[in-house]
């Protein structure tokens, strides 16, 4: 198998097809654990104090390890103990007349002696028929700041970035650009239109890769026009030629220029649902990336008869350093598949049953993986809190992925990632923990996480390419 690169110089899209939406926005205290993987740590650190909404709290840690808090910046100290305590502060919108909001801040102290908090108060968002939350991710009070605080789809927990006014995003069932709102969010606004594709049978495959997206916070994308258009071709010529392949060769029936360099750059699949693409791409190590890099900014996505194919890496935008690392499964998710999904090239050559592939997409190829360990669990430990330790484990042998190391040595270097795949599937409804301690640049990265295969997905596709 061969990727070609290809990066398409895209006009900047224009409102004029989206209208404006209704839009209310709500505050809440939220008892949902959000989590982010592209936002940092939800929990900020106090240090000398913090600034929120023009509301500044002095902070001291003193003699007994206890936080001493000047919560309005008036002299009367309020002193919290190691517990999880909530102070309640009230921030103030823009404008002549600014709103105000009470929002409750939930500090703790962690084992190393520390102070940390975070914002409880969300803010519930209603566009039409469609239900999210936006969360203080910084912690400093505001509620848009884009790309820095985070938004989810209504009953899920992983966070992604709060989109920019210009950036399009998606719920299940919509397209949204043009969002704003204030910092405590005041004044709304909102563009959107139903979710489509420019072939109505390839929505269910657009809608697959942003329910894998949301998953595991990224940010759910609609589709590029042009490189559906062209990602169709190509589905119409492996249709034709009743044949899974990436190059087009001329003179057959249903040959275009567009439809080869298409093929070149995206995933194809053959004899899948639509709505099971994405998964079974997921389910992959070295497709996997196309459908959760962090910085795609649109996708293409074509079908024709059994051939499908999903362009998610000719619409990219920046991503920030602090994206890296992107796990796969991320920190407590459920439902995690137990099987690699053979694939061409094959990442286990001569193994016809591994395990789900654990990764960690660094955005860099400098990476080695120097310390690793897999262990399957007593129930319930995936769901243990973040931190906390885990009961002791049965070792899982694992092949073991990083750019110099593993089958296909090209397909690896590109992958810019490490990664585990058991040399077993994983067993249904059993918690795994992971860890991994890999060289980036020279530094050292180290993680360890839990997840679940309990209410796994099954899966019947065929080998994508």
């Amino acid at each position: 198998m061969r990727f070609a690169l290809v990066l398409l110089a895209l006009a900047l899209p224009s409102f004029d097809d989206e209208k404006s939406l209704p839009i209310r926005i709500a505050p809440q205290d939220s008892p949902t654990p959000y989590q982010a993987q592209l936002l940092g740590d939800l929990d900020r650190p106090v240090g000398d104090g913090l600034t929120l909404g023009g509301v500044v709290m002095p902070a001291k840690v003193n003699e007994k390890g206890a936080l001493e808090l000047d919560a309005k910046d008036n002299g009367k100290i309020r002193t919290l103990t190691g517990k999880r305590e909530i102070v309640t502060v009230t921030v103030q919108g823009e404008g002549e007349k600014p709103k105000s909001l009470n929002i409750k801040l939930e500090f703790h102290k962690r084992e190393d002696g520390t102070w940390v908090y975070r914002n409880l108060t969300t803010l519930r968002v209603q566009i039409g028929a469609e239900q999210f939350v936006i969360v203080d991710a910084n912690g400093n009070g505001s509620y848009a700041d884009s790309k820095a605080d985070g938004m989810v789809w209504e009953g899920r927990t992983w966070l992604f970035p709060l989109p920019g006014e210009h950036e399009r995003w998606c719920s299940a069932t919509m397209e949204f650009v043009g969002l704003t709102l204030g910092p405590v969010g005041e004044n709304p606004t909102v563009k959107g239109k139903p979710l489509a594709t420019t072939n109505p049978a390839a929505l269910e495959i657009l809608k697959g890769v942003n329910e894998e997206r949301v998953e595991i916070g990224l940010t759910p994308r609609p589709e590029d026009v042009k490189l559906s258009a062209d990602l169709q071709k190509h589905c119409k010529y492996m249709a034709a030629n009743n044949i899974l392949t990436h190059p087009e060769e001329a003179g057959k029936p249903g040959y275009s220029k567009e439809g080869h360099e298409a093929g070149m750059r995206s995933i194809l699949g053959r004899g899948q649902g639509p709505e099971r693409v994405a998964a079974g791409m997921v389910g992959t190590y070295f497709h996997r990336q196309d459908v959760i890099r962090p910085n795609a900014m649109a996708f293409g996505v074509g079908i024709e008869g059994a051939f499908t194919g999903i362009d998610g890496r000719s619409n990219l935008g920046q991503a920030p350093a602090q994206y890296w690392p992107v796990l796969c499964p991320v920190p407590g998710q459920t439902g995690v598949g137990t099987n690699y999904g053979k694939e061409a090239p094959d990442a286990c050559p001569g193994d016809a049953a591994a395990g789900y592939p654990i990764t960690a997409y660094f955005g860099t190829p400098n990476l080695k993986l120097t310390e690793w360990s897999l262990k399957a669990l007593p129930p319930g430990a995936a769901q243990l809190p973040p931190g906390a330790k885990a009961p002791p484990g049965t070792p899982v042998d694992c092949y073991v992925y990083d750019p110099q190391t593993g089958a296909s040595a090209d397909m690896t270097r590109y992958q810019h990632c490490v990664a585990l795949i058991a040399k077993d599937p994983l067993k249904m409804n059993v918690d795994y923990e992971v860890s991994m301690t890999v060289d980036v640049n020279g530094k050292p990265w180290s993680r360890t996480w839990r997840f679940s295969t309990s209410v796994a997905k099954s899966s019947k596709e065929r080998p994508p390419r």
